[in-house]
């Protein structure tokens, strides 16, 4: 069991790079550019509160966005940017994870092994943890550096809050995805189920905040529990959203578990 879960990791390492340098790249970028955006924030407020009260709330748009580097970071970088980029870090894992070994046919010398498939299940789960781990600790606490750099001001608790509202969010995704890819032996299915659902829950949160008439569809999006603003700017995690996300991740789990163990996986 610990054979396949180091030998995952080393395998996708290389990925794990790209995607942390990807996502500490544009995390420089924009902490680089805010003292320049900071000098234009009264212009920039006035601009901001012209918007619709809906478009504000369906891009987690703050009065605090262009003034301190929290706000800031958590409009352009933490509401868009950064969960596209884990989207397609997790999701693209998950279907590695089981699915990927299935098309190339070494998941029968896998189950030769002497461990259950649960065990095995466990393995490229937690190995994907591990790496999602490491890639959420850099892309959100490199921030502080960063700042210091650039001699920029910031709360070092609101990055801890946000790494951990990063993480379960993550968790809840992955969850879902290693779900699809104990069902699926086509790693296009798992990215197109599991990224067809998280499009259709952003396209949710945005519709909710436009429309009153659709506010509840919100409850429905993992959008409307990831708030980066308000764990940045007000240092703060709903307990809906510790709820929401965790109990996915629990569900989807065990569910994943299940199903690998029964399934025919050679067909």
């Amino acid at each position: 069991m610990l054979t396949i879960f180091w030998r995952t990791i080393k395998d996708r390492r290389n990925v794990l790079i790209i995607y942390v340098l990807v996502s500490v790249g544009v995390l420089w970028m924009y902490i680089g550019l805010f003292p320049s955006f900071k000098e234009q924030a009264t212009n920039l407020e006035q601009l901001i509160k012209n918007y619709p009260e809906g478009f504000l709330k369906a891009f987690n748009f703050d009065i605090k966005s262009f003034t301190t580097i929290e706000g800031f970071l958590a409009t352009e970088q933490f509401s868009f940017m950064w969960p596209m980029l884990t989207l397609f870090m997790l999701i693209g894992y998950a279907g590695y994870a089981l699915t990927g070994e299935v098309e190339k046919g070494t998941i029968e010398l896998m189950l030769s092994q002497p461990f259950s498939r649960a065990k095995l299940f466990f393995a490229k789960y937690l190995a994907g943890l591990k790496m999602f781990s490491i890639y959420v600790i850099f892309s959100v606490l490199a921030a502080v550096p960063l700042c210091l750099a650039y001699n920029v001001s910031f709360h070092s608790k609101n990055f801890l809050t946000m790494t951990v509202l990063a993480f379960i969010f993550g968790l809840a995704v992955y969850s879902i995805a290693m779900f699809f890819s104990s069902i699926f032996s086509d790693k296009g299915k798992v990215f197109f189920t599991s990224g067809g659902i998280l499009v259709v829950m952003y396209i949710l949160n945005i519709l909710a905040s436009i429309k009153d008439s659709l506010s509840n569809l919100k409850y429905a999006s993992f959008f409307y529990y990831f708030n980066p603003s308000k764990a940045l700017v007000y240092n703060q995690i709903d307990h809906w959203s510790y709820l929401v996300f965790l109990l996915t991740a629990l569900i989807f789990t065990i569910l994943g578990v299940i199903i690998f163990s029964r399934r025919d996986v050679t067909t």
